[in-house]
């Protein structure tokens, strides 16, 4: 394209005129939106009506204080109001829509702003701030800062004084800390159980007093006494008395039983019978009574229509007759049965008969409708940037076997395209779709040659197995075909700790269309031609996760993942210790005519996130991974190689358009194809500050850095194998902001990156601040839900 240069005197005439003119309008409108969002909006109020503006904080006395960021972050709770705050800094302008927006009917362009966008006003009456103040000083005297001070003040201003904000002023004091902790003992039945379990109190000297520990020690004492068959206990029985007296900010606290609780909180109650009733999902047969019923693993089972085998239910019981009532059997039973994710509703519940220390147990179980299906329509985004409408149709059977298992059958398909780039080498063209179908059964247990002992009895155990076909068609460049087999394990050990084990995992990936255009690019990068090749992928994986306990309401949280994936390893030593491999053969083993992968993979991905609120945090990510092919093969297939760049990746460049190394391709490549920029190792780093901006409206300041490069040396890609002395000045950084939409079913991401730096630039000019033409590289992602 030529060129057009552009004089100030003919401007009119130059060819970026109706750039400008957009421009133009966007500030134009931009203004007059902020001129309307201005206009006084106090007009639309009462006569004993105040609009409230803000609130704002004033601490002080802060720097000594332990967990900081906690007790202030109590006092926020109480003392914030969501007021009519800007819209991408328009002030007001969800008030401005509410008061001049409103609509005539119940539907329409109008009707929707307004209920998405506008907002009533905040008033003053409403937000009653004096009461807030009453709630704050009771909140900062429950962490331990009794003599701490807030004090309000309330400024009016605006027309006729119609607005307003508050101010509190904070003036933190050290905590007052336990010196002495003691149980007082009644000689009441509970008193020694009590006694043996302080040693493991979490009140402990030193710490600072807070109201919060208490209750969570008085929570804690009452687990363990109902564990011990006080099924009427109750964690209000037990009080504490905190002696502020003993001088030098100190606390004496001591804890009793109290005088007068009901008789029975003091009885020890015995599980005497045990009662299952499956009702019907029908409604004709709500109230139908069981004609028979079943004694099985100590319950007696009835049903109404005898949808399941009776040993299904009955073994997910922890609770045993004869065996002294726990809160914690009683727990597990309920979680267990309601993880089998089979029943509509699953309950259990108690009563003493005869006054008696017995307790009847009584479980109702309401079963799903035995045949469930679904159709869900997405707009998807993927880590390549390709984005496009998708349908998956599923029908499934909740009970198939009569055990709780579940076998689902799933159709779905798309099409996409990539994101069109401001820049020619990077746009793909046309589309690539992709239709598949998966055969799935999930069994709420571990189906295996030998019994588990010792498994969890609070959480659900599941067999997989599944079966699918999926064909993928890049027009221009090739079509995929992808059988796939898996049966495998997964459970959880604890609220933090989940593991899931691919017994026999088997794919067969298979080129069965190429284009010339495509088999041109092949010859010219043998080792990318030879990942492409037509094999199996057959082997095992195991996956471990662990995560913070999200009801532990920490500031700190934390989740690790780490992968390990094995190809071919059982295969090559049944060939080997056979006969039927040469160990000196360079030629790979086949299986059924086709080659196997061999390999090991092993990817951790870990993320730390902290806390300020509900809508304001800090999350960050580290991923590190390896994958190591040998013997059979010496390269990994191409699916399991690593990519960096895309929308879930470095956001400032597009999606596997870096590395590997210093790498970059060559302009004989054919336009966008981005198929020889992967490799063999992968490091990445991510930081991310999310906040609220307006209603259902986020935003995130963000940078990403990382790369991926090769094992081995690759003469057709100059730069990728992986150096320690190199591999620092080969990281491709990026920063940007990003804008999120939350529409209760999903997260709209809108991400705009900017290049620091790139890894494959020469002669120094690898930042930006050496290349000033880094701001024209920004880049646009479009994504759905948040990148990690």
């Amino acid at each position: 394209m030529e060129k057009t240069n552009c004089n100030i005197g003919d401007i009119r005439n130059c060819c970026s005129f109706p750039v400008l003119k957009a421009g133009i309008s966007v500030v134009a409108f931009a203004i007059t939106l902020l001129f309307l969002s201005s206009c006084s909006n106090t007009k639309y109020l009462e006569k004993d009506e105040t609009l409230y503006t803000r609130t704002w904080f004033n601490v002080k006395g802060f720097e000594k204080i332990k967990n900081k960021p906690l007790k202030a972050y109590e006092l926020y709770l109480v003392g914030d109001v969501k007021t009519n705050r800007p819209i991408f800094l328009l002030p007001r302008t969800n008030l401005y829509i509410y008061n001049h927006w409103k609509p005539s009917g119940n539907w329409g362009l109008r009707h929707y702003i307004h209920r998405v966008f506008g907002k009533p006003p905040v008033l003053l009456k409403n937000v009653n701030p004096d009461f807030r103040l009453k709630v704050m000083k009771q909140r900062i005297a429950e962490m331990g800062h009794f003599d701490s001070e807030i004090n309000l003040k309330l400024k009016h201003f605006g027309k006729n004084d119609k607005k307003v904000r508050a101010k509190f002023y904070v003036l933190f004091k050290p905590a007052y800390t336990y010196r002495n902790f003691d149980f007082i003992k009644k000689e009441t039945k509970v008193d020694s159980i009590i006694s043996a379990s302080m040693a493991k109190n979490k009140i402990i000297s030193g710490n600072d007093y807070w109201l919060k520990e208490l209750k969570d020690e008085r929570q804690r004492l009452n687990t363990i006494i109902k564990n011990q068959g006080y099924y009427f206990f109750n964690p209000s029985f037990l009080l504490f008395n905190a002696d502020t007296a003993v001088g030098q900010k100190q606390v004496d606290l001591t804890m009793v039983v109290k005088d007068e609780i009901p008789e029975n909180a003091y009885k020890k109650y015995f599980i005497r019978n045990i009662d299952i009733l499956v009702k019907s999902n029908k409604e004709s047969l709500k109230h139908a009574i069981p004609k028979d019923s079943v004694f099985l693993n100590n319950c007696n089972y009835k049903s109404i229509e005898n949808p399941y085998r009776p040993k299904i239910i009955t073994k997910a019981v922890s609770l045993k007759p004869g065996e002294q009532y726990s809160l914690t059997d009683h727990e597990n039973t309920l979680r267990f049965l309601q993880g089998m994710g089979a029943f509509r509703v699953a309950n259990v519940s108690f009563n003493s008969p005869d006054s008696s220390n017995q307790l009847d147990a009584h479980i109702n179980i309401v079963p799903l409708k035995p045949i469930q299906t679904s159709l869900e329509m997405n707009f998807a985004t993927k880590s390549n940037d390709f984005l496009g409408p998708s349908a998956i149709a599923s029908i499934g059977h909740m009970n198939i076997f009569r055990g709780a298992e579940r076998l689902i059958l799933s159709v779905d398909g798309g099409f996409e395209w990539q994101k069109r780039s401001k820049r020619k080498e990077y746009e793909l063209g046309l589309n690539s779709y992709e239709i598949g179908t998966q055969l799935k059964l999930i069994v709420p247990r571990f189906l295996l040659p030998f019994e588990v002992k010792n498994q969890s009895r609070r959480y659900v155990p599941k067999t997989l197995a599944s079966i699918g076909f999926r064909t993928l068609k890049r027009v221009k460049y090739y079509t995929m075909n992808l059988s796939q087999a898996k049966f495998g394990y997964a459970w959880k050990s604890c609220p933090t700790r989940e593991y899931q084990i691919e017994a026999v995992s088997i794919d067969y990936l298979r080129l069965t269309e190429t284009s010339t255009e495509f088999e041109k690019f092949l010859v010219q990068y043998p080792q990318v031609a030879t990942s492409f090749e037509e094999q199996f992928i057959i082997g095992s994986s195991f996956s471990y996760i662990y995560h913070s306990n999200p009801f532990n309401k920490k500031r700190s949280q934390f989740y690790n993942n780490p992968i390990l994936d094995l190809s071919g390893n059982l295969i090559n030593s049944i060939y080997t210790l056979a006969g039927i491999k040469d160990p000196n053969s360079d030629e790979p083993s086949k299986l059924l005519g086709s080659p196997y992968a061999q390999y090991f993979k092993i990817t951790n991905d870990f993320r730390y996130y902290y806390i300020f609120n509900e809508k304001r945090q800090i999350a960050s990510r580290f991923l590190a991974g390896i994958g190591v092919p040998y013997n059979n093969s010496t390269v990994l297939p191409y699916v399991k190689q690593y990519f960096a760049g895309g929308s879930q990746d470095i956001r400032a460049f597009y999606a596997r358009s870096i590395g590997p190394g210093s790498y970059q391709p060559a302009d004989s490549i054919p336009s966008g194809v981005f198929l020889d920029q992967s490799g063999e190792i992968k490091l990445e780093a991510n930081f991310e500050y999310r906040f609220p901006i307006t209603y259902k409206t986020y935003g995130a300041l963000f940078m990403d850095a990382g790369n991926v490069w090769l094992l081995n040396e690759d003469p057709s890609r100059p730069g990728g194998k992986f150096e320690f002395d190199t591999f620092l000045k080969q990281i491709a950084v990026g920063a940007g902001f990003g804008l999120r939409i939350d529409i209760e079913f999903f997260v709209i991401r809108l991400d705009v990156g900017v290049p620091i730096r790139k890894p494959y630039l020469v002669n120094n000019s690898n930042w930006i601040f050496d290349n000033p033409g880094f701001w024209s590289d920004y880049v646009i992602s479009f994504a759905i839900g948040y990148p990690f």
